[in-house]
């Protein structure tokens, strides 16, 4: 495992040309403005899952951000690590071969995982990798904060995307109301994050460490 999180580390930067997008990860706004309490509200959203992806795969998060600012979605960075922990194989193997094919399922038959090894359902959802890449976070919900599938499932009926899901697990609240009251306009993301005292991206990582256990 130590040698897959080096090579995880080592070959971030390749990853820009595996799977790109137009977004840029580029923030202007942040920390908590009290004028305006909702300019940091999409750093937040990103940061705080992509914290969750460092912890949970031990990637660096700068180098995270820096694929993701060259292109690299975040469905396909989902994607990428956890392939690669469940095959513990050279994440630069696994990006080879995405875009030699384009198709996760070929992906996981040239890395011989099968079917029974990833469940059916994650093999299914390589056809639609925005599918599969939320159902990996879904999981992590269950595995690392003891979410049932219903619980996860319910949220994601509602309209609730993996961003908001994985910022109101970390302020402690029901994902429901926090939203709702997000769309209301009753409330900001950076206002209920300031209200636990939580300004800035350093303090979003040490929130979703210690919620992790990884203290």
């Amino acid at each position: 495992m130590k040698h897959l999180i080096f090579l995880l580390l080592l070959l971030i930067p390749a990853l820009s040309g595996a799977e790109s997008t137009i977004s840029c990860h580029c923030f202007q706004d942040r920390t908590f403005n009290h004028r305006d309490t909702a300019a940091a509200d999409p750093y937040f959203l990103a940061t705080a899952q992509n914290s969750f992806i460092s912890l949970i795969y031990s990637v660096d998060k700068r180098k995270l951000v820096k694929a993701k600012m060259s292109g690299t979605s975040g469905s396909h960075l989902w994607i990428l690590f956890d392939v690669a922990v469940r095959s513990q194989q050279n994440i630069d193997r696994i990006a080879d071969l995405y875009s030699q094919t384009k198709r996760w399922p070929d992906v996981f038959k040239e890395l011989k995982l099968t079917s029974q090894q990833l469940q059916e359902k994650y093999w299914q959802l390589g056809n639609n990798p925005e599918l599969l890449a939320d159902h990996i976070v879904d999981l992590q919900l269950g595995k690392q904060f003891g979410f049932t599938a219903a619980e996860v499932k319910s949220w994601r009926n509602k309209g609730i995307n993996r961003k908001e899901m994985i910022l109101s697990i970390l302020l402690e609240g029901e994902p429901v109301t926090l939203v709702n009251q997000v769309n209301s306009g009753m409330q900001t993301w950076g206002k209920l994050l300031y209200d636990q005292g939580i300004l800035d991206g350093k303090a979003i990582n040490r929130r979703l460490r210690k919620l992790m256990g990884q203290t």
